[in-house]
């Protein structure tokens, strides 16, 4: 059997909740340096300017970390999913063995809904060829990866998937 590898980068579309953190971030720092400017110019203690430095600073690392993306990596049968914040920040989310895949599928209206598990959801937020894996681990019992493949991937999936589940796509 040849080695399997591919990755894929997707990033997270904005969504409403984004955009609202955004505009209350900009409003914040707005007030804020409105008051701390007010007030070092009507005291005469200029060092209050430092507060509002201070504040945009950190303005600046909230709004970046509203960027999200994520790196699925797919290797000889093993999906990892990170998830990347402000082009910086990695966090890895999940690892899975294509042996503890249960079902795998794209995600539409036929898909099976199952509230009472853990959810992974890592698409691009288009709602345009998102996936669906199903597994159990020890570390979070039963689970659901939503993700955005690409097509080289969605391949390997299907090649590593176990033999009944690739019976059972056959036979639908």
């Amino acid at each position: 059997m040849t080695d399997r590898f591919t990755e894929c980068l997707v990033k997270k579309t904005p969504d409403s909740n984004d955009n609202l953190k955004k505009i209350l971030i900009i409003i914040a720092v707005i007030a804020i340096t409105a008051i701390t400017a007010f007030l070092a110019f009507t005291t005469g203690l200029y060092l209050i300017l430092i507060i509002t430095m201070a504040v945009i600073y950190g303005s600046y690392y909230l709004f970046k970390g509203i960027c999200v993306e994520y790196e699925y990596t797919f290797t000889n049968g093993e999906i990892d999913v990170d998830k990347i914040t402000g082009q910086s920040k990695r966090q890895h989310l999940v690892t899975l063995n294509s042996k503890e895949i249960e079902d795998f599928g794209e995600v539409n209206a036929d898909t099976p809904e199952r509230p009472d598990i853990t959810l992974f959801l890592c698409s691009d937020n288009t709602g345009i060829g998102e996936y669906y894996v199903d597994f159990t681990t020890e570390e979070y019992g039963e689970a659901r990866l939503i993700f955005t493949p690409s097509d080289k991937m969605v391949s390997y999936i299907e090649e590593a998937l176990p033999p009944i589940l690739k019976y059972k796509k056959r036979n639908i």
